[in-house]
């Protein structure tokens, strides 16, 4: 790992521990339709370090040991490569990656959105119904109750292809986040106010809140799922039975963690709290920004803006630059 020397913005973000951050970003000199480069960062105690891939990176978490906190993994799910990146501290070698099944030789594997720890093991999802769960260092489809015909389906029973389209339009089961409470209780989110649960024997989808697109899922401390999209929704619920709530707030959300008994949702217009009356704005002293993730561990709470960082450990805000965006 070394310096960065490219100005970049923040896609997503997690925490290793207290002080210690690990980020995927896209490099501002790369074209707007080109995702064939990828760049991972870890911030530490005030160093940047990073490491390049072969493809964007849409989503970072870490692989903790559930036995021991000594043993963990960087994780790093590329968007559209079909291939997950493991690196361990203390390994010789820099990265360990896995093809996901399907994308082997180069095929890969387009959109996939989110990657989370559940339990002991890692699971994915994407576009097209896809959900995948690591076990016993293997990937396996993890999608049973979720998979739904496709457009190729329907032009392979001979249907044309205006026909086709109208058909698969309502089947398309676009995914954006998975999160969950236990390998018996998972939850994902998506498209057109899409929730689907796993039991821990299928998945089932549950019956719309909204139709508005779902951005994020976050498996909370007070037993409840909330899930927060566009035009201010955010849904709660557990279980079979999930619904609205009032917000109040005209913005679009793509993150949410619960920390120091609140829930916290992030937009393209800054941070929010969730209190009894709906969403309140949280003044972090930055103005309006553009919030990409969060992530609560270890005492503090972690927001990735899309040009800066922020950490608030639940009485101060401090702001981190990335040298190469100052």
């Amino acid at each position: 790992m070394a310096k960065s020397a490219a100005s970049l913005e923040f896609l997503d973000g997690c925490i290793i521990e207290k002080d210690y951050f690990f980020f995927s970003t896209r490099l501002d000199i790369q074209p707007l339709d080109e995702y064939d480069h990828g760049r991972i960062m870890w911030f530490e105690s005030g160093r940047w370090f990073y490491q390049d891939r072969n493809w964007q990176v849409s989503a970072v978490c870490v692989l903790a040991n559930t036995v021991s906190k000594e043993d963990r993994a960087y994780v790093t799910l590329e968007e559209g490569s079909g291939v997950v990146g493991f690196y361990i501290p203390g390994r010789k070698k820099d990265v360990i990656d896995e093809d996901l099944p399907g994308g082997e030789h180069g095929h890969g594997i387009a959109s996939l959105t989110d990657i989370s720890q559940v339990g002991g093991n890692l699971y994915l999802c994407g576009y097209g119904g896809r959900v995948m769960r690591r076990v016993d260092g293997k990937w396996e489809p993890f999608d049973k109750g979720l998979k739904a015909l496709t457009f190729g389906d329907f032009l392979q029973r001979g249907m044309t292809v205006p026909d086709a389209l109208q058909a698969a339009a309502p089947t398309q089961r676009d995914l954006t986040a998975i999160n969950g409470f236990s390998e018996d209780d998972i939850y994902c989110v998506g498209r057109e106010g899409l929730i689907f649960h796993f039991d821990g024997q299928i998945w089932f989808q549950i019956e719309k809140p909204t139709n508005v697109d779902l951005n994020c899922v976050h498996c909370a401390e007070d037993g409840f799922v909330y899930a927060a999209g566009n035009r201010g929704v955010l849904v709660q619920g557990k279980g079979n039975n999930f619904h609205a709530l009032a917000t109040g707030v005209h913005d679009d959300f793509y993150a949410a963690t619960w920390f120091d008994d609140h829930l916290y949702v992030g937009g393209l217009k800054g941070l929010y709290r969730l209190e009894k009356d709906g969403l309140r704005y949280v003044d972090t002293g930055e103005g309006s920004f553009k919030c990409r993730a969060l992530d609560s561990c270890a005492g503090q709470m972690l927001v990735v803006a899309k040009r800066w960082l922020a950490v608030f450990d639940g009485l101060n805000w401090k702001r981190i630059d990335h040298p190469d965006n100052i």
